[in-house]
């Protein structure tokens, strides 16, 4: 039988990115566009004082680069456009509370919305094309994600939220800037060769997992400026025989990366994250939480803890056990099951500002070594569909409680409403902006369907001076 002729992914993911606008987008997508960006938005802004943005933003002045004319939300300072994506980009995916799409283990926002926001800008273009490149971005990102087989890619090491995610930038980047079919091919194969990020930050909680992300997004900007000027790119880019589907993956499926293209928006199954940390720990707190609200649980009394998830949440935030029960920075907190658990089980609640004081927290270490996580065969069988979690506990006067979760809070199915949105938008913007601006952008960012300069959205971004 002759073998099935590979589908030419890069051109027609380039004609649908390069021809998508506003006006094509269905209502319920536009919500869903706007209310990932007011998410995303509030995460840059609370970055921006974060130690690993703080060495960004050094690091770029050394190099010249805070001499442009883009900002980023929450800074006061202007960049080039490259500069402002990365630094945006960085602070997005730093506080591991970025949306998230589960079937393609994605955290596409991250890159996505930073290249946008820098290209933009550059063009002089408003909320409602703004929303469109986005979405362009999102859709692109996450088919390249099928394509590639995001499972079998990710265990051969790679981190898919970077790999993947230069080709959304470069899709949303390439919208705004109005690139011809062709052009925005040449673009994605560019973008080919920026393609980039391991799993390997994870051995140390290095920062270059937050860079990753960032350096996609700069990356989008560099390979649609490029193919704007005319500079060619690669040719089938992601199906070629040495492209990113076979390059970067041991079992491809370039045809899923353009099934329901155009009719089915993979940007709809996007959720957010209740927590600031790996998405296959959410499930297990969401379980944590239910059996607060059953129990009276005192710490002092729990004798052990059984967490079950899905192997590959396993791998990435359960194992080696001996390093998962014993962080020792903030990255290696948002990466272990132990942590994230024991702060639940301690305080009924998991944030960010949970995780300076639990590292130095002896009651959470004690409780972290009585807590051990193992591959769940219920958890097994429903991954990738959904990152699910149990959570057992026997206490030493011998009762056991038991809570299984299937699908974690913050999914398509189980969204937060929209007051726990905006709880979770103040809480991180607040701080940084103040109550009158974190109100002010907020209502800003409603109105981005109508039309408004991206000038408001950063004028309301200020931060508090001193």
């Amino acid at each position: 039988m002759e073998k099935s002729k590979t589908p030419p992914v890069t051109a027609q993911l380039a004609h649908f990115a390069a021809g998508l606008r506003f006006e094509d987008l269905p209502a319920e997508v536009v919500a869903r566009a706007r209310l990932l960006f007011m998410d995303l938005a509030g995460i840059i802004v609370r970055a921006q004082t974060l130690d690993s943005t703080l060495v960004l933003k050094e690091t770029l002045r050394d190099l010249g680069q805070h001499c442009g004319q883009i900002r980023v939300l929450g800074s006061s300072e202007s960049w080039t456009p490259q500069a402002a994506a990365l630094l945006a980009g960085a602070a997005a995916h730093s506080l591991d509370f970025d949306d998230t799409h589960a079937q393609a283990q994605l955290h596409p926002g991250a890159a996505v919305v930073p290249a946008a926001l820098a290209a933009a800008q550059m063009t002089g273009a408003g909320s409602r094309e703004l929303l469109a490149a986005i979405v362009a971005g999102y859709e692109v990102m996450i088919r390249v994600a099928f394509g590639v087989n995001a499972l079998r890619h990710a265990e051969r090491g790679y981190h898919p939220s970077a790999t993947t995610g230069v080709f959304g930038a470069t899709a949303a980047a390439g919208n705004l800037f109005r690139l011809s079919a062709q052009q925005m091919e040449h673009a994605f194969g560019t973008a080919l060769s920026e393609s980039a990020g391991t799993g390997q930050f994870a051995v140390n909680g290095a920062w270059t997992k937050r860079f990753h992300v960032g350096n996609a997004a700069a990356g989008g900007v560099l390979a649609a400026s490029l193919a704007r000027r005319g500079y060619t790119g690669a040719t089938q880019a992601l199906e070629g025989g040495e492209g990113f589907f076979n390059a970067y993956s041991p079992d491809p499926k370039p045809e899923e990366a353009l099934r329901g293209l155009g009719t089915v928006w993979e940007i709809l199954q996007s959720g957010v994250k209740p927590y600031p940390c790996c998405r296959g720990i959410h499930a297990p707190l969401d379980a944590v939480m239910a059996l607060h609200a059953r129990h009276h649980i005192d710490i002092a009394r729990i004798e052990s803890v059984r967490v079950g998830m899905a192997r590959r949440s396993l791998h990435v935030v359960g194992e080696p056990q001996a390093r998962r029960r014993n962080p020792s920075n903030v990255v290696d907190c948002q990466f272990s099951t132990h942590l994230c658990i024991a702060v639940a089980l301690k305080h009924a609640h998991m944030g960010w500002d949970d995780y300076e004081p639990a590292l130095a927290d002896q009651e959470i270490r004690a409780l972290m070594q009585r807590i051990d996580v193992y591959e769940d065969a219920r958890c097994e069988a429903a991954f990738p569909r959904a990152f699910s979690g149990v959570v057992e506990i026997r206490t030493k006067d011998g009762e056991q409680w038991r809570e299984f979760v299937e699908v974690p809070r913050g999914e398509p199915a189980t969204m937060l409403t929209p007051r726990q949105l905006r709880e979770k938008f103040s809480l991180l913007v607040t701080g940084v902006i103040g109550p009158q601006n974190a109100g002010a952008l907020s209502e800003t960012i409603g109105m981005m369907e109508c039309g408004i300069p991206l000038a408001e959205l950063h004028r309301h971004a200020q931060p508090l001076q001193g």
